[in-house]
């Protein structure tokens, strides 16, 4: 009891600015969307480029979510049926078996969270970040750099939220905190296999649409670069939404719990010196990361271009 009351206060701070971290992230949306859309045939191309990826994005998540529920099944029966259990073990190997897919599971679950809201997010900035600009260069960088940021602080969020969550559940059911890292891998697991399908499907689907509308354009129709009358284009960018922002959301996520866990087993060899701490050392550092990108995305005021404009203009005439 000890134990659990003097862990209040870190865990507490942990979820507490992970949550704040969402509710800055939402405010964030809410801001964005409340911006100007611009002009009809603007919309008329983003609502073209929306449709694309939000029905690319559907299909894919059906096939990671099929997959990922096969080999979560996979998982169990290995853990539980196939694999010898041994002394180094952090639990039975029933324990250790539901621990590891239900980690596996919410790992999945949390890099489709995140890598969707960067995706859902960012189609939605780029029109009006477009719009913004017709008048106002600061502006238009305001919508493109909180926009943005709303990637950056699911994924820190979401990776504290998940790792943290399975560390509060599994001591508030009784286990050893030095074995609980152990009990957790598959939460890297699962968000790395989200990862592989979104970052290669999206990244190949991106590259092949680029080729093919410069081939189809450039080459062939001899019409400029990224011009609306090629429809090739529409798919150019809408793997630029699915590869870069969903894909990348997802590989960041990996890379962030893979790396927090890791850090996590890694502290468990810190327990003779600083005990219980050193086991919690990356969460506290992803929630300082956390911290520091709300307070940032929510200050972002850039200075006003248009006195520097001016002056470079008045200097060269």
């Amino acid at each position: 009891m000890d134990f659990i009351n003097s862990m209040k206060f870190p865990f507490v701070l942990v979820m507490g600015i992970s949550l704040l971290s969402l509710a800055v992230a939402f405010w964030l949306i809410n801001w964005v969307m409340a911006k100007d859309t611009g002009t009809d045939a603007m919309r008329k191309i983003s609502d073209a480029i929306k449709a694309g990826a939000e029905a690319y994005l559907r299909r894919q998540n059906y096939t990671i979510i099929s997959l990922s529920s096969v080999l979560a099944i996979v998982i169990f029966v290995l853990y539980a049926f196939v694999r010898k259990h041994n002394e180094h073990d952090p639990a039975g190997p029933m324990a250790l078996a539901l621990c590891t897919t239900g980690s596996f599971v919410a790992g999945a679950a949390c890099s489709l969270i995140a890598g969707y809201i960067g995706m859902w997010v960012s189609i939605r900035t780029n029109i009006r970040t477009a719009a913004a600009a017709r008048t106002s260069l600061n502006d238009a960088l305001r919508i493109a750099l909180r926009g943005g940021a709303v990637a950056g602080l699911f994924v820190c969020a979401m990776s504290l939220i998940g790792v943290g969550g399975l560390f509060i559940l599994l001591k508030l059911l009784g286990y050893p905190f030095e074995k609980i890292p152990f009990m957790i891998v598959g939460y890297g697991f699962g968000a790395s296999f989200v990862a592989l399908f979104a970052q290669l499907g999206g990244g190949i689907y991106t590259k092949a649409a680029d080729v093919g509308a410069d081939l189809v354009g450039k080459v062939e129709a001899g019409i400029p670069e990224d011009d609306p009358r090629n429809p090739a284009v529409i798919a150019d960018l809408v793997g630029d939404n699915v590869g870069d922002c969903a894909g990348r959301g997802a590989d960041l996520f990996e890379s962030t719990a893979a790396e927090n866990i890791g850090a996590m087993i890694l502290g468990v060899g810190l327990i003779p010196y600083f005990g219980w701490k050193g086991v919690l050392f990356p969460s506290s550092r992803a929630r300082s990361a956390c911290s520091r990108r709300s307070r940032a995305s929510s200050s972002s005021r850039p200075r006003s271009t248009r006195t520097r404009w001016t002056r470079s203009t008045s200097a060269t005439t």
